[in-house]
């Protein structure tokens, strides 16, 4: 697949055409519609003619960095919007983007989103957003979902803003701290061990007033247990005392606390995994 006229014309729109070379926003010297290399310095002069056939040299190159890096098929609205993309962010940038992720996996709206946040470059040693970018991302992403069929013109003249910077991607943070999901893994595994830590304490204290009742001789409100008859020595009466539970009986009950606490532990362990692969996989982050 080849860039159409309406992909050229939108990278011609935000590159613009430079017959001397010149420095960047970013300080990269760059000469003709985009084009920087070895071969763009100082004092470098070309033709219109010259600066076309950098163009479409320049392209053939992010054509099959386009279809190397998608798996889905692609419309031509997309593959421009795409290959415009590349020209200014880099084969290796959006290689390792959000929206080829996205892309990839058949998400055609959430990869067009992530194209946006690619609006900031780094000028005069600071990160921040330039008003150029942002509008050229804008313009990829409604051309990337614009329908093939019906036609559409692309025609804003007269950008003030550069919109040639190496971009640098931006994913949105969430609205507010409680909202992360890693947040809210750790607030349920915190609640999972104090849980396993109550039952387990309770489950000790039953057991020690239970030993303590049998010891002394009475049941109070912790014994509960069936009680077996008994000779007094001196009187000769039946007198009832409770069953002592067996060492089989006290590991059972141990082994049912430890069970309950090792699966709230797994279960604390598995949501907090989860809210980190979904955290990378919606946010970036």
């Amino acid at each position: 697949m080849k860039t159409s006229e309406r992909g050229i014309g939108l990278i011609k729109q935000f590159e613009g055409l430079e017959l001397d070379a010149y420095q960047d926003i970013a300080g990269i010297w760059t000469i003709g519609y985009g084009h920087t290399g070895r071969d763009v310095k100082p004092g470098t002069r070309i033709t219109e003619a010259e600066a076309e056939a950098l163009l479409k040299k320049d392209l053939k190159s992010r054509e099959d960095a386009v279809q190397k890096l998608t798996s889905e098929p692609l419309n031509q609205n997309e593959f421009d919007a795409l290959v415009s993309f590349i020209y200014n962010v880099g084969a290796g940038a959006f290689q390792g983007s959000t929206a080829r992720k996205r892309l990839n996996k058949g998400d055609r709206l959430g990869a067009a989103e992530a194209l946006t946040w690619w609006n900031k470059a780094t000028v005069g040693g600071v990160l921040r957003e330039v008003l150029g970018l942002t509008r050229r991302r804008a313009a990829e992403k409604a051309l990337f979902l614009t329908p093939t069929s019906p036609p559409a013109v692309v025609d804003p003249k007269n950008l003030q803003e550069n919109s040639r910077a190496p971009a640098v991607e931006s994913p949105p943070r969430r609205g507010s701290v409680a909202q992360s999901r890693t947040v809210q893994g750790a607030a349920v595994a915190g609640g999972a061990g104090v849980a396993a830590t109550t039952i387990g304490r309770d489950s000790a204290q039953e057991l020690d007033q239970l030993e303590t009742d049998i010891q002394s001789g009475e049941v109070g409100e912790h014994g509960g247990v069936a009680q077996s008859e008994e000779s007094d020595v001196e009187t000769g009466e039946l007198v009832a005392m409770p069953d002592r539970p067996t060492k089989h009986e006290v590991h059972a009950v141990q082994a049912q606390v430890q069970f309950a606490l090792l699966i709230l532990i797994i279960l604390s362990v598995l949501f907090i995994i989860f809210a980190r692969v979904d955290d990378w996989m919606k946010y970036k982050r």
